[in-house]
């Protein structure tokens, strides 16, 4: 996703959905709260499913070398609000 990746950034890639779009927004992990963080670390350890339907979004993580792929119907809750202040700057 990115080329040299900054271990204080979370980098967020949502992919699929009708129009097929990728969009891309990184997050400083300042910003984000202790359980954002916890909801985040735990979202690595999640294995990777197939998509659940047509015109699913996925979502790609990554921080520090580590990434994790998740299916939109798949997300924790605990990270959702992450997902949700990315949307507010997508590029």
């Amino acid at each position: 996703m990115t080329d040299s990746p900054e271990p204080d950034l979370l980098y967020i890639e949502r992919s699929g959905g009708v129009g097929g779009l990728t969009l891309r927004a990184s997050i400083p992990l300042v910003e984000l709260t202790p359980e954002e963080r916890v909801a985040v670390e735990g979202s690595f350890g999640l294995p990777e499913h197939p998509p659940s339907g047509p015109d699913r979004f996925v979502y790609r993580l990554e921080l520090g070398g580590r990434e994790a792929v998740l299916q939109e119907d798949q997300v924790p809750p605990g990270l959702k609000p992450v997902l949700d202040r990315a949307s507010g700057s997508w590029y």
